[in-house]
């Protein structure tokens, strides 16, 4: 059986994705080392640069996300919009590949809740993100001492840690005061004795709620996954009725002062780690094409405000 063979990114492509982001390289035509720092630096550049959005679902006539390389690099580079974990985390784990990182993706349950308070609910695989494997040479009076240190790295589930976070229980991250952290969990339905099989543990995603509280926001094993894992998942999460991103009208971003700016339908909010710190609400869609412009440079064209199926009045 002959094994088609995939597309990845050319060195160009990574060099026009690192000037893209603003990423500082020490010669403008020379790909970075693949290094804990410039894999934080990218992400961090990534995460106050391409958005997190939705509107391929709301104002295309395809109401899809395209997920392949060149649809990825059209909509970031050229259209200057965004996209969400199939294609930005596609995107993260091509440029971390071709700078020479030992980069693999997998695909998790979100199960970070709509509101506060809501029951606890590991929904099917359907996001997108990248562990790193680092390696670090230590050298001790003439031995050489090597260890490996695994990574998550996320730039495509909308308020995204700014930092890399290793895989490891109680590991966490802070960054502008926010705080993430990993922990490892079993699935809530997890039913072992049927097969007699070990109870398989998932690192679950978490971040600092304050007054004590962590909250989950996804799930997932090690366990490697396929670009035609990632077509079958992406056609779900757009089409679906269940899917809780095809009706929704969302854009976010992060500000490189560490604030989220949040688009979700017509209501707008920045916020910090000590909370929102601003809130509208867009009432016409002339207001809603304000927000876009002033805080995530999104100029619509004609043509997508004719697609748009949630006009606001």
């Amino acid at each position: 059986m002959t094994v088609p063979e995939e597309r990845h990114l050319t060195s160009d492509e990574i060099l026009e994705v690192l000037h893209f982001i603003g990423f500082p390289l020490e010669q403008a035509d020379k790909l970075p080392a693949p290094t804990l720092e410039t894999l934080t630096e990218f992400q961090y550049r990534a995460m106050t640069t391409i958005p997190f959005e939705t509107l391929s679902l709301r104002l295309t006539k395809e109401r899809h996300v395209d997920i392949t390389l060149d649809g990825i690099l059209d909509r970031v580079l050229r259209q200057r919009r965004g996209g969400w974990c199939f294609s930005l985390n596609r995107l993260c784990y091509e440029v971390l590949r071709g700078l020479g990182f030992k980069a693999q993706w997998v695909i998790a349950r979100v199960c970070k809740p709509l509101k506060y308070g809501d029951p606890l609910v590991y929904g099917p695989p359907t996001h997108r993100t990248t562990l790193v494997l680092i390696e670090d040479k230590e050298n001790n009076g003439g031995s050489v001492t090597t260890t490996f240190t695994k990574y998550l790295v996320d730039i495509g589930f909308g308020a995204s840690p700014y930092k890399p976070i290793e895989l490891r229980e109680g590991a966490e991250v802070e960054y502008f005061g926010h705080r993430r952290r990993m922990s490892k969990v079993v699935h809530n339905q997890a039913n072992t004795e049927t097969l007699g099989n070990p109870v398989e543990e998932m690192w679950r995603l978490e971040e600092w709620m304050g007054r004590g509280r962590w909250g989950p926001c996804y799930a997932f094993t090690e366990s490697q996954a396929y670009e035609v894992d990632a077509e079958m998942s992406n056609w779900y999460t757009c089409h679906s009725p269940n899917s809780f991103c095809s009706s929704r009208f969302w854009v976010m971003k992060g500000t490189a002062d560490g604030k989220y700016l949040l688009l979700m339908q017509n209501d707008f909010k920045i916020r910090s780690a000590n909370g929102t710190e601003f809130a509208m609400t867009c009432k016409t869609e002339k207001e809603r094409e304000h927000v876009l412009e002033k805080y995530f440079n999104i100029h619509l064209t004609d043509e997508e405000r004719e697609c748009n199926d949630q006009k606001l009045p």
